[in-house]
């Protein structure tokens, strides 16, 4: 008896010091360790960081804490921050993450994790009607999965409006034997107000008024808010720099008198190029070592620049202040820019022709393969009626990818194979029986050549537009090829 009791003694006593120095799971990863559970709580709050009790001159530590910009009235929040927690663990480790949503009683809700491979799990990946049923106002849902693909990942709220607002963070997944990503720059946008719903609308937001992304910001602060400064120890320090933004803004990022070399890109090792500057797009991620190329020092500055629906933006900046002095050869450098321009100008290095270190084998011959165009498709008198707009931005100028503005030639509606895609009524994935058969269409895809018109379903919409359940069918086992192809005006970028 008396052994019983001295083992459940050490036990709680262990548990309490782990607590107690933090999160058990940030550690160094080796070989030797074994797996662990990593459990976090998610509370999804409207958060005001306009704080009423900061002046604009009276700028204290406590109100730079919460993130008070003296402009942006209202955010969506994880435990009342933006961006939320980072939840850092080894690979193999367990991640449990129990989400509750208090957000407002209109708000529905669930959270994706971009990068996360969901092997065996795929109920946890977080697509709202097709992967789970959405949380609503005052619910909870708990999320577990292993984190079996090493990389910089991060989460998001599977609404784009909700993204769009603030619900999002990163995910860091560290190896044995690699070195750990010791510092994240996330690099987003911020409205002037909530874009989610009438909430927003009821707090002063710019729904209808046409009015474009007010700022850049750089892990949750912009240009005047005392924006992170980093130190890097030149041709060690790892930093992943990922693009967050639900909107169409690519980013460029540049540091005065150096260069990136780039080690991973989207979570996956890559064979390292160097490039002067950087060029990211939504959901792009890329983890990069700094080298010295011009002039020493102390505290360099590193531009990030709006592209695209971004451009008129101002560049929000932060320091690094080196240690060391790796420097590298100019003619080492094949790139100024890395980007998914992929022209035949030396000077530029196309995203396309990175290599992985560890490639997957492509040469066997598929199954099936399926063509699948996708872009914008210019649709008249579209109405709220006709189309899902939980994952759009509606009526306001600068969009995401998923729509563009509506104006008297029509509207800019998201398409594969001019078919919209509109949730289920029920989750396919584990409630496929009591699903609505009159919401689905089957593709065309593997259908050469293409028919002319649109799937035969109960699409409503004005002529030429179809929005459904959107679906091909495949056989169990079956190896199957994708060719996507670009076929719309704008710029936007298919990110799978």
């Amino acid at each position: 008896m008396v052994g019983e009791g001295m083992q459940i003694f050490s036990v709680l006593f262990l548990t309490y010091f782990l607590c107690a120095v933090g999160n058990p799971c940030e550690r160094k990863c080796g070989v030797d360790l074994q797996p662990m559970t990593c459990h976090h709580k998610f509370t999804l709050h409207a958060t005001t960081i306009n704080c009423d009790h900061c002046q604009r001159k009276n700028r204290t530590a406590q109100c730079l804490n919460q993130k008070c910009d003296f402009a942006s009235k209202l955010a969506l929040s994880v435990n009342g921050k933006t961006p939320g927690p980072t939840i850092q663990v080894c690979l193999g480790d367990r991640i449990i993450v129990d989400v509750e949503n208090r957000l407002p009683s209109s708000f529905e809700t669930s959270i994706h994790w971009h990068g996360i491979l969901q092997k065996g799990t795929p109920y946890y990946d977080g697509v709202s009607r097709v992967t789970q049923c959405p949380l609503t106002t005052g619910t909870s849902f708990s999320y577990s999965f292993v984190a079996d693909n090493p990389g910089t990942h991060f989460y998001h709220a599977d609404s784009v409006t909700q993204h769009a607002d603030g619900i999002y963070g990163a995910i860091i997944v560290n190896e044995a034997g690699k070195r750990a990503r010791e510092n994240v720059i996330l690099l987003g946008t911020r409205n002037d107000a909530l874009v989610s719903g009438a909430y927003g609308a009821l707090h002063g937001a710019l729904v209808g008024q046409n009015k474009p992304v007010a700022k850049l910001i750089l892990n949750g602060k912009a240009n005047n808010e005392n924006v992170d400064e980093f130190e890097a120890k030149l041709s060690e320090t790892l930093f992943s720099f990922v693009n967050v933004a639900a909107y169409d803004c690519p980013f460029e990022i540049a540091m005065e008198s150096h260069s990136f070399k780039v080690v991973n890109a989207q979570g996956s090792e890559i064979l390292p190029v160097f490039a002067e500057k950087i060029v990211i797009y939504p959901g792009g991620r890329y983890d990069v070592e700094i080298y010295q190329i011009g002039e020493k020092c102390e505290k360099c500055v590193l531009k990030v620049s709006g592209l695209h629906k971004c451009s008129q933006l101002e560049q929000i900046k932060t320091v690094i202040r080196p240690v060391g002095d790796q420097n590298i050869a100019t003619n080492e450098i094949k790139a100024k820019s890395l980007s998914a321009n992929c022209s035949k100008d030396p000077s530029n290095l196309c995203n396309a022709q990175l290599e992985g270190v560890n490639p997957p084998d492509i040469t066997f011959t598929p199954d099936l393969t399926f063509f699948l165009t996708f872009g914008h498709m210019r649709v008249p008198k579209v109405s709220n009626e006709d189309v899902e707009f939980r994952f759009v931005l509606n009526d306001i100028e600068y969009y995401p990818t998923f729509l563009d503005s509506s104006d008297e030639d029509g509207t800019l509606i998201p398409h594969i194979n001019t078919v919209s895609f509109r949730p289920p009524s029920t989750p396919i994935l584990s409630q496929y029986e009591d699903r609505e058969p009159s919401f689905e269409c089957e593709s065309w895809a593997n259908l050469s050549p293409a028919p002319a018109s649109r799937p035969k379903s109960t699409c409503k919409g004005p002529p030429h537009y179809c929005e459904c359940t959107h679906y091909i069918r495949v056989a169990v086992n079956a190896t199957v090829k994708l060719v996507f192809r670009h076929e719309s005006e704008g710029q936007n970028i298919l990110l799978l």
